[in-house]
């Protein structure tokens, strides 16, 4: 496979962190985002000095200009890009905070898009692209969050409607969704070695095949839908829950 370039927003969340080196044997030049010094220990050594990954500190709470400033002054070049930044960030359920409210729709969405239209231009161009989402599915939960969980069906909507519109270019734009994962220190991560007891009855009530999901079983499907073997999947929400009930 000639090598492509892959923009990964948020790195070092739980998932990428299993993803990285799959993404490396799979010869992708790599463009890794980070919050804060502390968020990229949670890369491995091995591969935060690999010398096929370029780490930048890109905060999401940045203005529009810095964030785009600082990916040209990277020179970050994208043919495949990972939105994977994204939280509730402790929003006031009620009074309805609106400042709050405004940050969590920037960094769940707002924020993604602006990083994505800086390459779709080039994308059109080169008739090639991949770009995935994550969302949730809070979405459907009446009892999730009501920030939190309307910022993630607004994104949803948008990655149907704009798989629509680039489809015709070769761009390929799809969603992954999951209920429970324990990936590299997300909560769940640290409730399952914390408290195995409270999770395995956790999964056995909510979950049909009574277990949890871990970051690398997301892994080949994330690979998949990012590579170029990926012909007919678009404007796909693709839901992976182990059959939530």
């Amino acid at each position: 496979m000639k090598s492509k370039n892959l923009l990964i927003v948020g790195a070092t969340s739980g998932i990428m962190v299993s993803c990285l080196e799959k993404f490396l044997k799979e010869k992708y030049t790599i463009f890794a985002t980070y919050n804060n010094k502390e968020s990229l220990l949670n890369i491995p050594k091995k591969l935060r000095n690999s010398k096929n990954i370029k780490f930048i500190r890109l905060s999401l709470t940045l203005n529009d200009n810095e964030i785009l400033r600082i990916l040209t002054k990277n020179k970050v070049k994208a043919d495949v890009i990972i939105n994977a930044v994204g939280g509730s960030f402790g929003v006031r359920e009620y009074p309805f905070d609106l400042s709050s409210w405004s940050r969590l729709l920037d960094i769940n969405i707002l924020k993604h898009i602006l990083i994505n239209n800086h390459f779709l231009k080039e994308m059109k161009k080169k008739k090639y692209g991949r770009i995935l989402f994550f969302s949730t599915t809070a979405v459907e939960d009446k009892n999730a969050s009501i920030a939190y969980s309307t910022s993630k069906a607004f994104l949803e909507n948008y990655v149907i409607k704009s798989a629509n519109i680039f489809g015709k270019h070769n761009i390929l734009i799809n969603c992954i969704k999951t209920s429970i994962i324990a990936a590299k220190n997300n909560n769940w991560y640290k409730a399952s070695i914390q408290k195995p007891k409270f999770v395995k009855e956790f999964a056995k009530k909510y979950i049909s095949i009574e277990k949890i999901g871990r970051g690398d079983d997301l892994v080949d499907l994330i690979k998949l839908v990012i590579s170029n073997n990926n012909k007919f999947i678009n404007g796909s929400i693709l839901r992976i829950d182990g059959g939530l009930k």
